[in-house]
């Protein structure tokens, strides 16, 4: 007979066991310090920095033999994960610099290590249902948006394989609490993130076809299947004026497939087009690719072997013979996909829900 899984007790954003393990051990993180440090009398002099109890948070530690980890004492229970959940966005990740690269390196990790320990309190306790969704659908809003935001940084302080294994994980949890039953008002939303973000997976897709009616027929749904379509049918005109209708979240997570999606449109144009006697309108093409400005599509013509002609009307002479096989792009910044979505709303805010951050701070 299966045991009953345990039940958080912990009303902390840490155990306090933890934070004084670690605060001993000199293991807190710069975000989680006080401003004043303990004298120290050993024979170094060095102060002893303080844990603030209320900006700790508890850290990601892998299962090992010996290491217990369902004491209900060190578990949180649902609502204490989502107040965690919250504060990492609204507080901590509000607060980030992002032209300052060593403090967004900084927030990055310890955001990420902390929504790991969260998902590990859900599986240990075996959360599932509205408590679990309203959990890792928040964590996916960090998770989605991070990649574009962090883009910059060195492989050192940036892990896109790890951080993609843990979205993946938790899609996959995510929809296993769509199953267990009751009313998710964001359950629409969040598989049309999924059907983006493996934008051109056959296996996601069918599991998209085969949703509830209600959920499969709403906007959310039918637009990432059409854009996902489109994508199988080498449609890439047709793929771009669908993403131009994606939303800031929605368009975040199908960033990592833009620059190969353009890349094989660019491909496509030049064998469709190409002819010493014809001339493509620069203007034309940077829209098809959805790009930011001209220049950039200057580059992407050039690294593949084909002239740009300059002058009144600038215009792209293509040439299969001339086509040179390069890799994509870097994913760079996206101005008119992503963060004219955005609108006045802060990260933080389209990562959580805007009108979600609105009911918070209601209740």
């Amino acid at each position: 007979m299966e045991s009953s899984p345990p039940v958080g007790e912990c009303l902390d954003m840490c155990p306090e066991r933890e934070r004084r393990e670690r605060e001993s051990q000199r293991r807190l993180h710069p975000l989680e310090v006080q401003k004043v440090q303990r004298p120290n009398k050993g024979p170094r002099g060095r102060s002893h920095p303080l844990a603030d109890p209320k900006k700790t948070v508890k850290e990601y530690r892998r299962p090992a033999a010996g290491k217990e980890l369902s004491y209900p004492s060190e578990l949180r229970p649902p609502a204490t994960l989502a107040k965690t959940v919250h504060y990492l966005l609204m507080d901590v990740w509000s607060s980030v610099n992002y032209k300052d690269l060593s403090c967004l390196a900084k927030t990055y990790s310890f955001v990420f290590d902390r929504l790991r320990a969260v998902r590990q309190d859900l599986i240990v306790q075996r959360i599932m249902g509205q408590g679990g969704a309203l959990v890792l659908e928040r964590s996916l809003g960090f998770l989605l948006c991070a990649p574009y935001l962090v883009r910059d940084l060195p492989l050192a302080d940036y892990d896109e394989v790890l951080h993609s294994t843990q979205v993946r994980e938790c899609f996959s949890e995510l929809v296993e609490c769509y199953k267990d039953g009751g009313g998710f008002p964001r359950q629409a939303e969040f598989q049309s993130l999924l059907l983006l973000y493996d934008l051109g997976n056959l296996d996601t897709v069918h599991k998209g076809m085969q949703l509830p009616c209600g959920v499969l027929q709403s906007p959310h749904v039918r637009l990432a299947l059409d854009i996902n379509k489109a994508h199988f049918e080498n449609n890439w005109v047709r793929l771009f004026r669908l993403v131009h209708q994606l939303n800031c979240l929605q368009a975040c997570a199908i960033y990592r497939h833009l620059p190969a999606a353009r890349s094989k449109a660019l491909c496509t144009l030049i064998h469709a087009y190409s002819s010493r006697n014809s001339r493509f309108p620069l203007d034309l093409l940077t829209r098809m690719l959805a790009l930011d400005g001209p220049s950039l599509t200057m580059d992407m013509c050039s690294r593949r072997g084909q002239t740009v002609m300059s002058g009144e009307n600038p215009s792209v002479l293509f040439l299969k013979t001339a086509l040179t096989d390069v890799k994509p792009e870097s994913p760079g910044r996206e101005m008119n996909l992503v963060e004219q979505k955005k609108g006045q709303a802060s990260w933080a805010e389209v990562m959580i829900g805007q009108d979600r951050v609105i009911t918070n701070e209601a209740q």
